[in-house]
C-alpha cells in the first residue's frame, strides 16, 4: 500500500510538467521543436486548444527529458528516495522506499483541459491507463489491523488512474529583477482505478510481507482509497519541486509573450 504513494506522486510530476507546458505553449530556445506558439486571446476555448496542441507536441520528449528545462526523464521515472511518516485513524505509517522506478507516466490521455493565460490558472483531467513501479522499502505502521513492519523490494502495477488538477500561478521577480511565473496554488486528486503489488523480502520479513501484499491484493479498491490521503500530499510535493525547477527556467516574457 505504500508503493501506492510512489506511482501516484510520479503522476504528479508528469502532471506539474502539464501544468508548465500549458504557460509554455510558445517557441523559445528552452523548449523542444515543435512546439508552437499559443498567442494570448480572449477566446479562451481556442486558447486550449492550441494548448493541448502543445502538450501533444511535447510528449515525445517527456521519456528522455527535456534538459534546458530542467526535466528529468519521466519514462521510467527515477526516485532515489521518498519518505512518508504519517498517522491516520486507518493508516499509521514510517517508510523509506529508494531505487524507485516507474513506467508508463508519458502514456497520458488528457480527458478535459481549460486554460487561461490572464488570470495563469489552469486546469486538468489526465487518465493513465497503466502505470508499473518497483524499488526498495522499509516500512514500519499499520493498516487497520494489519502490520505494516519489514523491509525488501517491491512491484506494483496500477491501471486507470485518473488525475485531477487545479493549478494556479502568479508573477515574481527574481533577485536578479527577472520577471517570472511561480506556481502559487496547486490542488490535485489522484484515484487509481485499481493494482496489484508484489513485495519480496529477506525470510525474517516474509510473513509479513506476503501478509501485506495478499491484502492489498484482495482489497485493493479499500487501501487505495484509505492512503489517498498521502497520495495526494506526497504527490502535490513532487509537482511543485518540479514546476519550480521548470519555470525557473523561463522568463515571463517568454511563457506570456
Amino acid at each position: 500500500m505504500v508503493r501506492r504513494k510512489c506511482c501516484s506522486c510520479r503522476m504528479r510530476m508528469l502532471i506539474g510538467l502539464l501544468a508548465i507546458a500549458t504557460w509554455t505553449g510558445i517557441t523559445v530556445a528552452e523548449l523542444p521543436p515543435g512546439v508552437q506558439s499559443c498567442p494570448r486571446t480572449t477566446d479562451l476555448t481556442q486558447y486550449g486548444k492550441c494548448v493541448l496542441e502543445q502538450l501533444q507536441a511535447i510528449n515525445p520528449y517527456l521519456a528522455n527529458g527535456i534538459p534546458s528545462l530542467k526535466l528529468p526523464a519521466l519514462d521510467p521515472l527515477y526516485l532515489p528516495s521518498l519518505t512518508v511518516d504519517r498517522n491516520l485513524e486507518s493508516l499509521k505509517i514510517k517508510a523509506n522506499m529508494t531505487k524507485i522506478r516507474v513506467y508508463g507516466a508519458t502514456n497520458y490521455h488528457i480527458d478535459d483541459l481549460k486554460a487561461n493565460p490572464h488570470d495563469l490558472s489552469v486546469t486538468l483531467k489526465v487518465e493513465l491507463p497503466h502505470v508499473h513501479v518497483n524499488g526498495d522499502y522499509d516500512v514500519q505502521g499499520r493498516l487497520l489491523l494489519l502490520p505494516l513492519n519489514g523491509a525488501g523490494s517491491f512491484k506494483g502495477n496500477f491501471t486507470d488512474t485518473e488525475v485531477f488538477v487545479n493549478a494556479q500561478g502568479k508573477e515574481a521577480t527574481d533577485k536578479n529583477g527577472v520577471q517570472r511565473i511561480e506556481i502559487d496554488k496547486l490542488v490535485t486528486k489522484i484515484r487509481v482505478g485499481d493494482g496489484n503489488i508484489k513485495l519480496k523480502a529477506p525470510p525474517s520479513h516474509t510473513l509479513a510481507a506476503d501478509a501485506a501484499a495478499t491484502f492489498f491484493n484482495s482489497n485493493p479498491r479499500l487501501v487505495l482509497d484509505i492512503a489517498s490521503p498521502i497520495i495526494e500530499d506526497t504527490a502535490a510535493t513532487v509537482s511543485r519541486a518540479l514546476a519550480a525547477r521548470a519555470l525557473g527556467a523561463l522568463t515571463k516574457e517568454e511563457l506570456l509573450p
